[in-house]
Protein backbone atom coordinates (compact mmCIF):
# COMPACT_ATOMS: atom_id res chain seq x y z
CA UNK A 1 0.00 0.00 0.00
CA UNK A 2 3.05 1.95 1.27
CA UNK A 3 4.10 1.73 -2.68
CA UNK A 4 0.67 2.94 -4.01
CA UNK A 5 0.47 6.09 -2.01
CA UNK A 6 4.14 6.77 -3.09
CA UNK A 7 3.81 6.24 -6.66
CA UNK A 8 0.33 8.45 -6.34
CA UNK A 9 2.02 11.79 -4.59
CA UNK A 10 4.55 11.65 -7.49
CA UNK A 11 2.15 11.48 -10.06
CA UNK A 12 0.25 14.49 -7.93
CA UNK A 13 3.74 16.63 -7.57
CA UNK A 14 4.30 15.82 -10.98
CA UNK A 15 0.89 17.15 -12.17
CA UNK A 16 1.15 20.15 -9.95
CA UNK A 17 4.28 21.20 -11.02
CA UNK A 18 3.74 20.80 -14.93
CA UNK A 19 1.21 23.55 -14.53
CA UNK A 20 3.91 26.27 -12.40
CA UNK A 21 3.89 29.24 -13.76
CA UNK A 22 0.79 29.14 -15.67
CA UNK A 23 -3.15 30.03 -13.68
CA UNK A 24 -4.33 26.60 -15.15
CA UNK A 25 -2.24 23.71 -16.58
CA UNK A 26 -3.13 22.81 -19.64
CA UNK A 27 -2.77 19.44 -21.01
CA UNK A 28 -0.74 18.76 -23.61
CA UNK A 29 -2.14 17.55 -27.12
CA UNK A 30 -1.39 14.63 -28.45
CA UNK A 31 0.78 15.27 -31.51
CA UNK A 32 -0.77 14.77 -35.05
CA UNK A 33 0.14 12.48 -36.68
CA UNK A 34 1.92 13.05 -40.29
CA UNK A 35 0.35 11.11 -43.10
CA UNK A 36 2.56 8.99 -44.73
CA UNK A 37 3.41 9.21 -48.66
CA UNK A 38 4.61 6.30 -50.92
CA UNK A 39 7.28 7.33 -53.15
CA UNK A 40 5.95 7.58 -56.37
CA UNK A 41 8.56 6.39 -59.63
CA UNK A 42 8.95 7.99 -62.36
CA UNK A 43 8.42 5.77 -66.04
CA UNK A 44 11.72 5.73 -67.40
CA UNK A 45 12.39 8.14 -70.21
CA UNK A 46 12.15 6.66 -73.52
CA UNK A 47 14.95 5.93 -75.45
CA UNK A 48 15.58 9.15 -77.94
CA UNK A 49 16.68 7.68 -81.33
CA UNK A 50 18.84 9.44 -84.26
CA UNK A 51 16.73 12.27 -85.87
CA UNK A 52 16.07 10.60 -89.49
CA UNK A 53 17.59 12.72 -92.79
CA UNK A 54 16.31 12.29 -96.28
CA UNK A 55 19.75 11.63 -97.75
CA UNK A 56 19.92 14.89 -99.42
CA UNK A 57 20.50 18.39 -99.19
CA UNK A 58 22.09 19.93 -96.06
CA UNK A 59 21.20 18.00 -92.57
CA UNK A 60 22.20 17.51 -88.91
CA UNK A 61 24.29 13.91 -88.62
CA UNK A 62 24.82 12.17 -85.04
CA UNK A 63 26.12 8.91 -84.96
CA UNK A 64 28.41 6.14 -83.66
CA UNK A 65 32.09 4.51 -84.90
CA UNK A 66 34.41 1.88 -83.82
CA UNK A 67 37.91 1.89 -84.45
CA UNK A 68 40.62 -0.78 -85.25
CA UNK A 69 44.17 -0.42 -85.45
CA UNK A 70 45.18 -0.79 -89.20
CA UNK A 71 48.89 0.65 -88.64
CA UNK A 72 51.05 0.29 -85.07
CA UNK A 73 52.24 4.25 -84.60
CA UNK A 74 56.29 5.17 -83.68
CA UNK A 75 56.85 6.30 -80.38
CA UNK A 76 59.39 9.08 -79.69
CA UNK A 77 60.99 10.37 -76.61
CA UNK A 78 61.78 13.91 -77.01
CA UNK A 79 62.73 15.52 -73.70
CA UNK A 80 59.12 16.69 -72.15
CA UNK A 81 57.00 15.68 -75.11
CA UNK A 82 56.59 11.96 -75.93
CA UNK A 83 55.67 12.20 -79.79
CA UNK A 84 53.50 9.38 -81.38
CA UNK A 85 53.35 9.18 -85.41
CA UNK A 86 51.22 7.53 -87.91
CA UNK A 87 48.18 6.25 -85.59
CA UNK A 88 46.45 4.00 -88.33
CA UNK A 89 42.53 3.55 -87.50
CA UNK A 90 39.64 2.32 -89.75
CA UNK A 91 35.79 0.99 -88.54
CA UNK A 92 32.42 1.28 -89.38
CA UNK A 93 30.28 4.20 -88.90
CA UNK A 94 26.62 4.05 -88.42
CA UNK A 95 24.59 7.78 -88.76
CA UNK A 96 20.93 9.13 -89.61
CA UNK A 97 22.80 10.24 -92.29
CA UNK A 98 23.29 7.44 -95.61
CA UNK A 99 25.79 9.48 -96.48
CA UNK A 100 27.57 9.79 -93.52
CA UNK A 101 27.20 5.97 -92.40
CA UNK A 102 30.40 3.39 -94.12
CA UNK A 103 34.02 2.50 -92.95
CA UNK A 104 35.76 5.59 -91.88
CA UNK A 105 39.66 5.76 -91.36
CA UNK A 106 42.09 7.79 -89.39
CA UNK A 107 45.83 8.63 -89.99
CA UNK A 108 46.58 10.37 -86.99
CA UNK A 109 49.88 11.63 -84.69
CA UNK A 110 49.68 13.15 -80.94
CA UNK A 111 52.36 15.34 -78.80
CA UNK A 112 51.16 13.79 -75.25
CA UNK A 113 52.62 16.16 -72.82
CA UNK A 114 51.96 13.51 -69.64
CA UNK A 115 48.44 12.59 -70.13
CA UNK A 116 47.21 15.12 -72.51
CA UNK A 117 48.04 16.50 -75.73
CA UNK A 118 47.09 17.48 -79.32
CA UNK A 119 46.59 15.20 -82.23
CA UNK A 120 45.92 15.91 -85.72
CA UNK A 121 45.51 13.75 -89.04
CA UNK A 122 43.07 13.43 -92.00
CA UNK A 123 39.91 11.77 -91.80
CA UNK A 124 37.94 9.49 -94.44
CA UNK A 125 34.36 8.05 -94.51
CA UNK A 126 33.75 6.33 -97.86
CA UNK A 127 30.41 4.15 -98.94
CA UNK A 128 29.37 3.24 -102.26
CA UNK A 129 27.98 6.80 -102.75
CA UNK A 130 30.91 8.65 -102.58
CA UNK A 131 33.72 9.82 -99.72
CA UNK A 132 34.26 12.66 -97.69
CA UNK A 133 38.12 13.31 -96.89
CA UNK A 134 39.73 15.94 -94.52
CA UNK A 135 42.17 17.15 -92.22
CA UNK A 136 41.15 17.02 -88.31
CA UNK A 137 42.09 18.47 -85.47
CA UNK A 138 41.78 18.04 -81.68
CA UNK A 139 43.02 16.77 -78.33
CA UNK A 140 44.00 13.29 -76.35
CA UNK A 141 43.89 12.64 -72.73
CA UNK A 142 43.57 9.97 -70.38
CA UNK A 143 46.92 8.51 -71.62
CA UNK A 144 45.73 9.16 -75.09
CA UNK A 145 42.48 6.53 -74.55
CA UNK A 146 40.28 9.41 -75.11
CA UNK A 147 40.43 11.99 -77.47
CA UNK A 148 38.17 14.75 -79.81
CA UNK A 149 38.85 15.44 -83.02
CA UNK A 150 37.01 17.95 -85.39
CA UNK A 151 37.31 19.04 -89.21
CA UNK A 152 36.00 19.71 -92.60
CA UNK A 153 35.33 16.63 -94.79
CA UNK A 154 35.36 17.67 -98.37
CA UNK A 155 32.34 15.35 -100.58
CA UNK A 156 33.52 13.49 -103.77
CA UNK A 157 31.63 11.24 -105.87
CA UNK A 158 28.11 11.67 -105.37
CA UNK A 159 28.68 13.93 -102.34
CA UNK A 160 30.51 16.42 -104.39
CA UNK A 161 29.57 20.25 -103.94
CA UNK A 162 29.09 19.14 -100.53
CA UNK A 163 31.09 19.77 -97.36
CA UNK A 164 30.84 17.70 -94.26
CA UNK A 165 31.67 19.22 -90.86
CA UNK A 166 32.19 16.39 -88.20
CA UNK A 167 33.44 16.14 -84.57
CA UNK A 168 34.07 12.53 -82.93
CA UNK A 169 34.92 11.79 -79.35
CA UNK A 170 36.67 8.19 -79.20
CA UNK A 171 36.98 6.31 -75.64
CA UNK A 172 38.81 3.63 -76.04
CA UNK A 173 37.84 2.56 -80.29
CA UNK A 174 34.42 3.69 -79.84
CA UNK A 175 32.37 6.70 -79.71
CA UNK A 176 30.44 9.57 -81.02
CA UNK A 177 30.18 11.82 -84.22
CA UNK A 178 28.15 14.66 -84.72
CA UNK A 179 28.46 17.42 -87.45
CA UNK A 180 26.33 19.26 -90.45
CA UNK A 181 26.47 18.28 -94.61
CA UNK A 182 25.79 21.53 -96.36
CA UNK A 183 26.35 22.53 -99.84
CA UNK A 184 29.65 24.31 -100.79
CA UNK A 185 33.15 24.40 -99.73
CA UNK A 186 34.95 24.60 -96.30
CA UNK A 187 35.35 28.21 -94.35
CA UNK A 188 38.78 29.89 -95.10
CA UNK A 189 39.53 27.44 -98.23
Amino acid sequence: MRSLAKAIAILVIAAATAGCGSAAATPTPAPTPVPTVAPTLAAPAAATSMPTTDGAGPEYVTGTFTFSLTTQQSVTDAGTVTQIRNIGMSGPTTTNDPRVTGTISAHTSADAYGNVGPEWGTERIENSGGAWEGNVTGAAWNDGNTSSLAGWLTGSGGYAGYTLYLRGTNINFAGTLEGIIFPGTPPNQ
